[in-house]
Formats: C-alpha cells, sequence, structure tokens
C-alpha cells in the first residue's frame, strides 16, 4: 500500500482501501452475485426449455429395422421380416416444453429469489459499514498510541532533564542521593511504559492492517488524532439501517418459500411440442414429423414429504420474522447508545482539555521551583505523573469522540465518513 507522494495515510485513504480489500467486503459482493443468479435460475421457470438433439444408429434387429423403415417412410411387407438386413437411421429432434401451472410454485419461487437477492445487497451494504467502522476504530486506536508514545517519550525527557539537575545537585552536595536514585527508578519505569506504547502501536498498526484486509503495511505515517475530522449529527432521528432491510427481505423470502410449499398440494400442467427428422442410407430414404401434446401430474400421496416441507417452510418464516423484529430492537438500542456515548464523550473531552491545562501548569511551575531548590524530587515527580496521564486520558477522550461519532452516523444510517460508500 502506497500514498501519493509518502504522503501520510489518511482514515479516509484507509477506508477506501478496505472497500476494495477488506475480504468480508469481496465476500458480500459475490454473496449479491450469488443471489442475484438464483434468481435469473427461479425465473427461468417461466420461459420454454428449447433442445436439440441427434444421434445414428445402425442394426439388423427386427424390431430397430422396422422402426427404422416406418420412419424414413419406406417400410414394405417384402423380405424376411424375421432376418431383417442391416439398416442405418439418423434421427435430428428439435423440442421445445413449458410449464403452464403448478399450484403458483414457480412464481412464489421466484419472488423468493429476488426478496434474497434483495437482502442480499442490503446484507451487503451492513457488511461494508461495519468494515468502515472497524477500519475507523482501528485507525484511531493507531492514532491513540502514537499519542502515547509522544507522552511516554516527553516523561522520559522530563525525568532526563531532572536526573541531570539532581546528578549535579548531588556532585555539589546540596541533595542526597536518595533524591537522585528515586528520579532514576521514575525514569527507568517511565522508559519501560515507552517500551510498552511502542509495541502498543506497532500492534495497533497489525490491527489496522487486519481491518483493512492487506497482506503488509508498508506506510509509516498517518495522520494527528487533532487533523481528523468527522461530523456530527445535526439530529438523532430513527432511519432505516441495513441489516433491518436485510432481515426484511429475508423474512419477504421465507413468506414466499412457504406459499411455494403450499403449491406442492396442487397439480401441475406443462405443455411440449418436438419435430423430428429421420434420414437413412440403407433404405435411402427421408420422412419428418411432429408430436405436441400436455401433460398433467398430480402427487395424490408422496410419503407426507409436501406436509413436511410445509412445516418446514412455515417454522423458517416464523424464525425470519422474528428475527426481523429483533433486528429493529437491536438498531434502536444502538441508536440510543450511540447518542448517549456521543454526549459522555463530548464532556470527558471539555473535561481532559481543562486538566491537561491544569496539570501543564503545574508541572512547569513545579520545574521552575524544583531548578530554584524550592520543591521536593517527590512533587516533581507527582507533576510529571499527573501531566502524562492526563495527556494521554485526554487523547483517548478524543479518539473516543470520533468513534462515537462514526458509530452514531452508522446507527443513523448515513455515511461514516460523510461520503457516500453505496
Amino acid at each position: 500500500v502506497a500514498t501519493a507522494m509518502g504522503a501520510p495515510l489518511s482514515l479516509e485513504e484507509a477506508a477506501q482501501m478496505a472497500r476494495e480489500r477488506a475480504p468480508m467486503v469481496r465476500i458480500a459482493g459475490e454473496q449479491v452475485q450469488e443471489a442475484a443468479a438464483r434468481a435469473a435460475q427461479a425465473r427461468a421457470a417461466f420461459l420454454p426449455m428449447v433442445r436439440l438433439n441427434s444421434g445414428y444408429t445402425t442394426s439388423d434387429n427386427a424390431v430397430n429395422v422396422f422402426m427404422f423403415a416406418l420412419n424414413q417412410g419406406e417400410f414394405q411387407l417384402a423380405g424376411d421380416l424375421n432376418n431383417p438386413d442391416r439398416a442405418d437411421n439418423f434421427q435430428a429432434t428439435a423440442q421445445v416444453a413449458i410449464n403452464l401451472f403448478n399450484g403458483g410454485r414457480d412464481w412464489a419461487i421466484w419472488r423468493a429469489a429476488r426478496a434474497a437477492a434483495r437482502g442480499s445487497d442490503f446484507a451487503r451494504q451492513a457488511t461494508e459499514d461495519e468494515i468502515i467502522l472497524g477500519v475507523t476504530r482501528a485507525y484511531l486506536g493507531l492514532l491513540t498510541a502514537q499519542e502515547f508514545v509522544r507522552a511516554s517519550e516527553t516523561a522520559v525527557n522530563a525525568y532526563a532533564s531532572t536526573e541531570q539537575v539532581m546528578t549535579s545537585r548531588v556532585n555539589n552536595g546540596t541533595a542526597l542521593k536518595t533524591d537522585l536514585l528515586n528520579v532514576q527508578v521514575e525514569k527507568a519505569q517511565a522508559e519501560e511504559r515507552l517500551l510498552q506504547s511502542r509495541n502498543a502501536l506497532a500492534l495497533a498498526k497489525e490491527g489496522l492492517r487486519l481491518a483493512i484486509g492487506l497482506d503488509s503495511l508498508s506506510v509509516s505515517e498517518f495522520q494527528l488524532l487533532d487533523e481528523v475530522k468527522l461530523s456530527e449529527p445535526g439530529a438523532v432521528a430513527p432511519a432505516m439501517r441495513p441489516e433491518v432491510a436485510a432481515r426484511d427481505a429475508f423474512a419477504d423470502a421465507a413468506r414466499r418459500e412457504y406459499r411455494a410449499a403450499w403449491g406442492g398440494l396442487m397439480p401441475s400442467v406443462s405443455a411440449f411440442a418436438s419435430v423430428d427428422h429421420y434420414k437413412g442410407w440403407e433404405f435411402d430414404g427421408s420422412n419428418n414429423s411432429w408430436t405436441a401434446g400436455l401433460t398433467l401430474s398430480w402427487s395424490v400421496f408422496d410419503g407426507f414429504l409436501t406436509s413436511s416441507t410445509i412445516k418446514e417452510k412455515r417454522a423458517r418464516m416464523r424464525a425470519a420474522e422474528e428475527g426481523a423484529r429483533l433486528a429493529r430492537l437491536q438498531t434502536s438500542v444502538e441508536l440510543t447508545s450511540a447518542a448517549n456515548s456521543l454526549k459522555e464523550a463530548t464532556e470527558r473531552v471539555a473535561v481532559m482539555q481543562r486538566a491537561v491545562a491544569l496539570a501543564g501548569e503545574g508541572a512547569d511551575l513545579t520545574r521552575q521551583r524544583f531548578e530554584q531548590g524550592l520543591v521536593l524530587t517527590s512533587h516533581v515527580i507527582d507533576a510529571e505523573n499527573n501531566l502524562v496521564q492526563a495527556e494521554v486520558g485526554l487523547a483517548q477522550a478524543k479518539a473516543d469522540r470520533l468513534i462515537a461519532i462514526a458509530t452514531l452516523r452508522r446507527a443513523l444510517s448515513l455515511p461514516i465518513l460523510g461520503g457516500s460508500s453505496r
């Protein structure tokens, strides 16, 4: 994967890659094609079936020779009818057949296949939305990990500066070595946290690679957390989610299949016609014929197969209808939860911004007073820890707010990143 002129990989670019390469998106697309093909197969029941057959036969069997002669219009009573000479026959046949009535099964099956195709398309949309939301979470998780690394690096540098001051004081005899050791311990712990945050960043990159569906992620530059912009929805009103639309379509397909099962109790009627051409070289004759007719078939007893099928389709229909109702309940809960999460995350950002400002001001004052020898080492350590925790908390709050916006946009059936993804 590469970006234009080595630019940082943006969230929108990552989402577009996922639309093109994510395995689940591709699988959903193939399922749409499969459902459309099934609908085309069901539609074939309303069209005539045309077949062409041909064959060549040679035999001295009395029955075969008799039929060859009749078909070619060359039958004669002369000769030994019990032991005829060898004869041959070439036959070319054109057949056409069409179903006229079968209890409405073909119509119901076709309508069911069309409903299933619509459901598959809605399911593809839902899958794509889920993938884009997953990429958004993974990308923001990566940016949060970057902020953790920066905060950890800042803490290590701050402790390094404090260590230099304490080393000078110990050498001058104005501070105890225990104070220097305390600073060095805190610095070592900060370095450990830096290693952990860098490992978390590496894992976050792998998570983004998996979410996009890439074999490898060669990009090392990404946006900053403050550079990611997602539009907060202006109004929170329920909308038809593709998940619900898919469930409704599948329930409709199940109802059609249930209707088709009842058609098994009805007779079926079909029409057929054929044209035959016969040619032989032993008799040196040829002839044409045609056949047409109707066929009626009615299964009087099938070992309770049809009644069992009806029960099966009825149970499947009821389950599909309950699945559609469950999808409505779930999406309504998701909408309420997403709206509340966004409100909470927005408030958290405001709180953590104040916390960072206060912690930063406190750390600056503590460092100045420490350099003047007015505060203890423990005060500096506490101030630095408070600042790091506040910065990490602010980064996490910002990421959570962006994720909450994306989740709410999905719950409202809006494009997650503001652009059309369908």
